[in-house]
This record gives structure tokens, sequence and C-alpha cells, in this order.
């Protein structure tokens, strides 16, 4: 029987915008992440402002890549549901919550966004 995993928080930081990359170093091995969000242009134009993800034709999108002495080798590119687990190489990712402000679509600022993540080593 395996243990549970413990994940550390994923330092996304929604008030920068989307999309959004950073690099992650966990041991001697580098991760560069990026983040996106896809929306319907009929959902955007029916929205109060804010966005709970996912929903109907209005997702976030996560990418992991590995650099290596060879360039980055993808490891995982997927929409994210609240609840599941993805894993990514020696990775394991997930993202219990997120919420996007319309105007962090292209574009920084503090609107209260939020996107709630976390990797564990398999």
């Amino acid at each position: 029987m395996s243990s549970p995993l413990t994940f550390a928080t994923l330092p996304v930081n929604a008030d920068e915008g989307f999309p959004q990359c950073f690099r992650l170093q966990l041991g001697t091995t580098v991760y560069q992440l990026d983040f996106s969000v896809n929306v319907a242009e009929e959902v955007l134009a029916l929205s109060s402002g804010v966005l709970d993800l996912p929903a109907d034709r209005a997702f976030l999108v996560v990418g992991v890549a590995q650099e290596t002495p060879a360039g980055l080798l993808s490891l995982l590119r997927r929409k994210v549901v609240p609840g599941l687990q993805y894993p990514a190489g020696p990775l394991v990712l997930t993202f219990p919550s997120a919420q996007i402000d319309v105007r962090n679509l292209h574009g920084a600022g503090s609107y209260g966004s939020s996107v709630v993540g976390g990797v564990a080593l398999a």
C-alpha cells in the first residue's frame, strides 16, 4: 500500500494574468510550468466577471516540461479538473480550485483571481 502524497503549493500568481509560465526546481531537476485559460467568446460576453473553472466552454490548461541538456521534454498538457491528480513524469499535480476574473485574461492586476495548485514527487 502506497502512502498518500504530500503536495507543495505551486507558485501560481493569478494577478500576473494568463497565459503565464514559470520555472520550478525540485531536487536537481528544473521544470517549466505554463498556464492558459481557454474561454469561448460567447461565455466571455455573458460573464459577470469571474469564471469558476472549469465551466461550460471555459477551462484552465496546464503544461509541464522538464529542462534537459537536449532541450525541453514535454511531460503534460491537460485541461484541469478539480480533484483529479495529473501524473507528469516524476511529478503529480493537483488543482483544487481556479477562479479567474476576465480582466486577468491577457492582463495583469489584482482582481481576485486565484489558482490553487499542488505538486508532489510520485
